[in-house]
């Protein structure tokens, strides 16, 4: 899998007040060598706009995956390119200094190709995003067109506050100050990945045998909602990637990843650093595929009874004396399966001897329906509902205070 910065596209027609996008060319082509071009000597002449744009900064957001992130937005409007010429080469190179001018990282260049003359009234819109550290920084951005050699230099404060009562104070302790995400091509505004990791220790006393499980395919009552079925997709994964980063004082971790509308376990790892970035995107859109046999076409009032035998499955293998605690951290949307579905609850066969924690996201205060939970009631779950990443966050900290009491 084609893995690139992140940044992202868009095409915009202005046309009525109204807004709609399409994706443009990303081409690999020759790198820029910064050698080339006199970059240092740009940046020490201070802003420039040879070519006239707008750049804004968002204010700082806690992603799901725990992630301090700023985005910024480029727009260049279609009349200022196609005056300097028809066909662009753009490169953006980010890079993040202090306020007193160390760079804290390597240059993040992102390349982008308009081959032809943009139509009027257009507006090209590039988004762009960096994960950083609570602290005070510098984002250099330069716009440098290959074709034509025009140039655009920007320079822009960021200031990163920390979280008051931050139940996870340590959690950046081994991070880089500032990492620029890496995306799928197909999933341009998707969160991206990230090599940097949580500082998440769990000082457990005894052995732990802890198995992420999340569902990867879209909650069915909101099949066809495009920005819903995002939403999940997001808090699945970044979900997932954060609670993976547990490190266990004994024990291991595992990761698996469940299609209830085909019947399927699609992704299963052993996960010690982390998931399998490629793996798990992999599984993802395979459970996001419209695509269904008619097999499953015909089960459909079973998924639900496919996740009850799935848990039945982990919850009653045999132990022995001394095995490590059953933990299963169950990761989901709320859930409304087709009516006249097999909901019922999971069969417990004596004392599971393990703890169950329930993940469920919310859209809002009043997605307050799920069936999940009353297939997974007799396990005594301890369930966190979730609709911000704050929410996630305390429900880590909470877990990990949990997990270190076993």
């Amino acid at each position: 899998m084609c893995m690139r910065r992140a940044v992202c596209l868009l095409i915009c027609f202005a046309a009525a007040g109204a807004l709609s996008a399409r994706p443009v060319q990303i081409g690999d082509g020759i790198p820029l060598d910064l050698k080339s071009i006199p970059i240092s000597d740009w940046i020490n002449a201070g802003e420039q706009a040879e070519i006239p744009w707008d750049l804004r900064l968002s204010d700082p957001h806690l992603r799901i995956d725990q992630r301090l992130e700023v985005s910024y937005l480029i727009r260049l409007n279609a009349k200022d390119l196609n005056r300097i010429g028809k066909a662009h080469e753009l490169f953006f190179v980010s890079r993040i200094s202090s306020p007193d001018g160390e760079w804290l990282d390597q240059p993040n260049i992102a390349r982008y190709v308009v081959e032809q003359e943009l139509p009027k009234g257009v507006q090209t819109q590039f988004f762009m995003r960096v994960c950083v550290q609570p602290g005070d920084y510098v984002l250099w951005l330069v716009l440098y067109d290959r074709q034509t050699g025009k140039h655009n230099v920007a320079r822009r404060r960021m200031r990163v506050p920390e979280f008051r009562g931050d139940p996870l104070p340590d959690i950046y302790r081994h991070m880089p100050l500032v990492e620029f995400p890496q995306i799928d091509e197909s999933e341009q505004n998707g969160p991206g990945f990230l090599t940097g990791r949580l500082y998440l220790p769990v000082h457990n006393k005894h052995a732990l045998e802890v198995e992420l499980i999340s569902t990867l395919s879209p909650p069915e009552q909101w099949t066809g909602r495009t920005r819903v079925l995002r939403s999940h997709n997001d808090n699945t994964i970044g979900a997932i990637i954060a609670l993976s980063q547990l490190e266990l004082a004994g024990g291991t971790l595992s990761i698996t990843g469940l299609d209830l509308v085909r019947h399927q376990v699609i992704f299963e790892e052993p996960s010690i650093h982390g998931p399998n970035w490629q793996s798990l995107m992999e599984a993802l859109k395979k459970a996001q595929s419209p695509e269904l046999s008619a097999q499953a076409l015909q089960g459909s009032k079973n998924n639900g009874a496919f996740f009850r035998e799935f848990l039945s499955q982990r919850i009653n293998s045999e132990g022995f004396d001394g095995s490590p605690i059953r933990v299963l951290i169950i990761v989901t949307s709320s859930q409304l399966f087709q009516r006249g579905s097999d909901l019922t609850p999971l069969q417990v066969e004596g004392d599971c001897h393990c703890r169950v924690y329930h993940l469920r996201f919310r859209l809002n205060m009043a997605d307050v329906f799920d069936e999940i939970e009353k297939i997974v009631k007799p396990l005594h779950p301890r369930t966190f509902n979730l609709i911000t990443p704050r929410d996630l966050r305390k429900a880590i900290a909470e877990i990990v205070a949990d997990l270190e009491k076993l």
